[in-house]
């Protein structure tokens, strides 16, 4: 979805008090336009979804670090009026590059949950970007192999991104050791198919718990 000023075809309500406080907190005022749009429109789309008001589904991202709050690997729990809440089964990751955003969420089916993660990449910012040490020896065999290298090398990266990001990691993990060739558990996505214009990479993890 572009960061713009299109509708989105679902509602998404407002940003929360630390969502608003971290865009407040960003020096450059773009990015965190795209950072409060992205966190609503991911809110937004988990409310559609389950059928659900935004306006009673709360931010319960998990980092390994702080716990539960509004950082870390996208969770969501609903409010109770009573001032309770309870943490709702659905899977969501959303990564954003260039303006764009990319969505993903996954209901549980029949009580079994998985964990999502993906990662939108613009060529261009990644070319020259990623060091050699982060790709494994595979890796680094296969962009010796590829006329552009640095298509390769951010394809690659998108593919490590989603992975580490279903996993719940991020880059607490060394990529070097995440191998992202031959792994059924990562697919590229078709940048035109998602109606993204060219110059982009995007990946999709799915990993069960």
């Amino acid at each position: 979805m572009p960061l713009g000023g299109a509708d989105l075809p679902w509602p998404t309500g407002e940003p929360t008090a630390g969502e608003a406080q971290r865009a407040r907190a960003m020096a450059d005022r773009d990015k965190a336009r795209e950072f409060t749009l992205a966190r609503l429109a991911l809110r937004g789309l988990v409310a559609s979804v389950l059928g659900l008001p935004p306006q009673v589904i709360l931010p319960a991202y998990e980092c390994p670090d702080c716990g539960q709050g509004e950082h870390g690997s996208p969770g969501f729990a609903l409010y109770r009026d009573h001032g309770g809440q309870v943490g709702l089964p659905i899977a969501a990751s959303a990564s954003r590059a260039g303006g764009w955003a990319l969505l993903a969420v996954a209901p549980a089916d029949d009580g079994e949950r998985v964990r999502l993660g993906v990662d939108l990449a613009a060529v261009a910012d990644l070319r020259n970007a990623v060091p050699e040490a982060a790709f494994s020896r595979a890796e680094r065999r296969r962009l010796s192999q590829v006329p552009d290298r640095g298509a390769e090398a951010a394809r690659l990266w998108a593919r490590k991104e989603a992975l580490l990001k279903a996993r719940g990691e991020g880059l607490r993990t060394d990529p070097a050791t995440v191998e992202t060739l031959d792994n059924p558990s990562i697919a590229d996505l078709s940048t035109s198919g998602l109606g993204l214009p060219g110059g982009f990479v995007a990946a999709l993890a799915v990993v069960k718990p």
